[in-house]
């Protein structure tokens, strides 16, 4: 990976942070808008983010190294859950945590040093499917081993295993969705996700002889993006996905979404993003059962999904646009349009 060092006078001056910002005025600086961030990011994960992106302010190391660091504790974390030795699993959840935290903590470093930028949160998102990739086959393992007395039984719960977390993707996914489009639409600057036709322009841009890790990265970004948008059409036909076509922000419209969609944005937040996903995961494989958090996952979070959030949001989507003014061409309207 390329580790993009800034230069000295960076770190000295461009860098230095104002010497009268108290350290929680520039913890709730290194936030996102508050609407959009997980209680257990903002309470657990950034917190002690936070205090590594001080650490490193004025040192050489990048988010883009903070980023590597995370995705070297989550392959860390799949590897100590398969090999057993005393206490592997709860240094596996330790690690698992520990990838949350610098996950966290590359975001803010970058929007300290104002440096956050497009293609730094795509390496962020290919980081996070990295480490999902490392953790969640070996938790299957682990699963496996917890039933491996009756080989049908353990068949039966790793298949149900595989289905929670078949769902948990869709899970993140639709509330990093939801995030993207309020933060574009009620939010004056933040301004992340974006759609994939633009993506690929920006790939074609500059695509010509970049590393190999840096097409890979592409390929992975561009598939989560274009699933998402699939299953984000069937799950709610109100919603938009192209982003770059949606207006300048316009206090008046963001008012309208606020007020629609605030209150199943809070429920978003709360139970289905990647910051809870990942804190469950470390919790359940500290205790060597995550079978019990995927039956979680599988019961309880699948039915307030499907039985709450898909009707509320579709109805929230649908006020919200139609107050606003807006038709999106990849919307489904129930006229045809």
């Amino acid at each position: 990976m390329e580790i993009v060092i800034p230069p000295l006078a960076c770190w000295r001056e461009t860098c230095k942070p104002r010497a009268s910002m108290s350290i929680l005025d520039g913890y709730k600086a290194s936030l996102k808008p508050l609407e959009v961030e997980e209680p257990i990011d903002v309470y657990v994960h950034r917190p002690l983010g936070y205090l590594v992106a001080l650490l490193t302010f004025r040192t050489p190391i990048s988010p883009d190294l903070i980023t590597l660091a995370s995705i070297v504790a989550g392959i860390g974390a799949g590897v100590c859950i398969v090999w057993r030795f005393p206490y592997h699993l709860p240094v596996a959840g330790a690690l698992v945590f520990l990838s949350a935290v610098l996950d966290c903590a590359d975001g803010q470093l970058a929007r300290m040093r104002k440096t956050s930028s497009a293609f730094g949160r795509m390496i962020d998102g290919v980081a996070d499917s990295i480490v999902m990739l490392s953790v969640v086959p070996a938790a299957l393992v682990q699963v496996w081993r917890l039933y491996d007395n009756d080989p049908w039984l353990a068949g039966t719960v790793v298949g149900i295993s595989i289905f929670a977390v078949v769902t948990s993707s869709f899970h993140t996914g639709m509330y990093d969705h939801y995030k993207n489009v309020y933060l574009h639409l009620a939010h004056p600057s933040y301004r992340d996700g974006e759609d994939y036709e633009t993506a690929r322009e920006r790939w074609e841009k500059g695509a010509s002889g970049q590393p190999f890790w840096k097409r890979l990265s592409w390929q992975v970004y561009f598939f989560y993006i274009k699933s998402q948008a699939g299953y984000v059409a069937g799950f709610d036909p109100y919603t938009s996905a192209r982003f770059a076509l949606f207006p300048a922000y316009d206090p008046q419209r963001a008012a309208v979404y606020r007020e629609q969609n605030l209150r199943v944005l809070r429920v978003w937040r709360s139970l289905f993003g990647f910051g809870s996903l990942v804190f469950g995961t470390a919790m359940f494989v500290a205790l060597g059962r995550p079978d019990v958090y995927l039956l979680y996952r599988l019961l309880i979070l699948n039915g307030i999904f499907y039985l709450y959030l898909r009707p509320a949001q579709r109805r929230a989507s649908r006020q919200a646009f139609e107050q606003m003014g807006l038709r999106m061409p990849d919307q489904k309207w129930s006229d045809g349009t």
